[in-house]
């Protein structure tokens, strides 16, 4: 179990290391300066194609576990699985919106920039909850054997982005990250 966590909490912090990437384009739209709209639609790909595809559902089923064993905790999943129904729909419009720009259309600065804050607001405050106070719970009530049954509901795709074998599509995506590193 202690693997599964570590990737799990591993994951959030990478997670984090986006949002920041996207905190920094959205910064550049504060300042009147023109973001890079690729590399913000690169960020928004990802999110909606990994943590939403992958991470999300995997918590999912160890959300109903935890259901099943704790009583108590059915308010907090309940608010979890909300917010990952809000994240996943506000990921897609932005990636619309930002695909559009990129493809040549015209949108309000502060429509997107709007859109992208609160994506990234609720992605935040999605984390600090699970890290927070799902975590506890899901030391608490979760086995090895109930993450091995998880792991074999949810097909395995290797991070494509942190993972061994980056995809070329995010190549820009890490040569921010790697300035954004400290020395």
């Amino acid at each position: 179990m202690s693997n599964t966590l570590s990737q799990w909490q591993t994951e959030h912090v990478n997670f984090a290391k986006l949002l920041d990437l996207l905190d920094a384009q959205l910064d550049l739209f504060h300042q009147g300066e023109t973001p890079h709209y690729e590399l913000m639609l690169d960020i928004m790909f990802y999110m909606t194609h990994y943590p939403d595809v992958v991470h999300h559902p995997k918590e999912e089923l160890a959300f109903a576990r935890i259901r099943e064993r704790d009583g108590g905790a059915g308010q907090l999943l309940d608010t979890l699985d909300r917010q990952h129904v809000e994240l996943h729909r506000l990921g897609q419009a932005l990636v619309t919106s930002l695909s559009d720009i990129v493809n040549g259309s015209i949108a309000s600065r502060a429509s997107i920039e709007t859109a992208a804050r609160n994506y990234v607001a609720t992605f935040r405050n999605h984390m600090q909850l699970e890290d927070t106070e799902l975590l506890a719970l899901v030391r608490r009530h979760l086995t090895d054997k109930d993450w091995s049954a998880i792991n074999t509901k949810i097909r395995h795709i290797e991070d494509p982005l942190f993972g061994r074998n980056p995809e070329r599509r995010y190549a820009v995506i890490e040569e921010h990250l790697e300035r954004q590193a400290p020395a």
